[in-house]
């Protein structure tokens, strides 16, 4: 009996401590080892660069003005003489004076039309004199007559001031808006044909910067910086870019955002423009 009862004290020894063997077992069997973490690549860091290029003032394309002869005939200096290039015209002013050309048939009837008006003038001017006829004082409560004399004196007046001019050569040319003459191309006594270039005017504000440069992986900015050889910056904006094959360069035009009145044509300066980089590409010029 004693060795029945050693026996079964085995049996519940090793059905005790089986369970825990086996769990332990069976916890290494399933535990995976950690792979190691993959190294993530770094995201590159944006940074900046400057970049400084030669550039020039030039007449913004956009803005100039051609100022040409109205129709046919021979340009004249006014009483001052034509303005030189790079003077600044004032809008209105006048610049050149055309002597139209006119056929001599054309010429002829012109003539007798104004002889017939300085005689309708001098008829009326006798008849307000003799009835003592106030020119201004045109009222409807005046009598018929009167009214009708002094309408026929002023329409005289009109015509043959409009005659005079035509036949008198006598046109003003004058600026059609207020800028800087880049070029003057009017020579006094010279036939014109009608359209034809006499004068050419950059507007106000009318400038722009233009850098040329070889590095084709350049990409120009919209927005840059222009800097005066008195220290100033002046902030511009991309007007446009593009490639100059006869050159072979590129070619990029800033417009100034503000106005500048020291800024010249053919002014030279240096061109600022700022270039985002990553700094893995800078890194990899090392």
């Amino acid at each position: 009996m004693q060795r029945l009862l050693g026996r079964v004290a085995v049996v519940l020894a090793l059905i005790a401590v089986a369970p825990a063997t086996l769990l332990a077992h069976e916890g290494h069997e399933h535990e995976e080892p950690q792979a190691p973490q993959a190294a993530v690549a770094p995201v590159p860091a944006a940074s900046t660069a400057a970049l400084s290029l030669p550039a020039r003032v030039i007449a913004d394309p956009r803005r100039t003005l051609v100022v040409a002869a109205p129709q046919a005939g021979a340009v004249m200096a006014p009483a001052g003489g034509f303005p030189l290039a790079g003077r600044v015209l004032k809008a209105g002013e006048v610049i050149a004076l055309l002597q139209p050309t006119i056929a001599q048939p054309v010429r002829r009837d012109l003539e007798r039309q104004l002889a017939d008006a300085h005689r309708d003038t001098g008829i009326g001017a006798l008849q307000i004199d003799r009835y003592g006829i106030e020119v201004h004082n045109f009222d409807v409560a005046l009598p018929t007559q009167t009214l009708q004399i002094i309408t026929d004196y002023h329409a005289a007046q009109a015509r043959q001031t409009q005659l005079e001019q035509s036949l008198s050569n006598s046109i003003d040319i004058a600026a059609p808006r207020g800028g800087r003459l880049l070029r003057g191309e009017a020579a006094s006594g010279r036939q014109y044909a009608p359209g034809e270039t006499l004068f050419v005017v950059q507007a106000d504000d009318g400038l722009a910067i233009e850098a040329r440069f070889v590095d084709t992986d350049l990409v120009a900015p919209e927005q840059a910086v222009a800097l005066l050889d008195d220290g100033r910056q002046l902030p511009l904006r991309r007007l446009s870019s593009g490639y100059d094959s006869a050159q072979r360069a590129q070619v990029v035009r800033y417009a100034p955002l503000v106005h500048d009145p020291l800024l010249q044509v053919n002014q030279r300066l240096r061109l600022q423009l700022v270039q985002r980089l990553a700094s893995t590409a800078v890194g990899a010029t090392h």
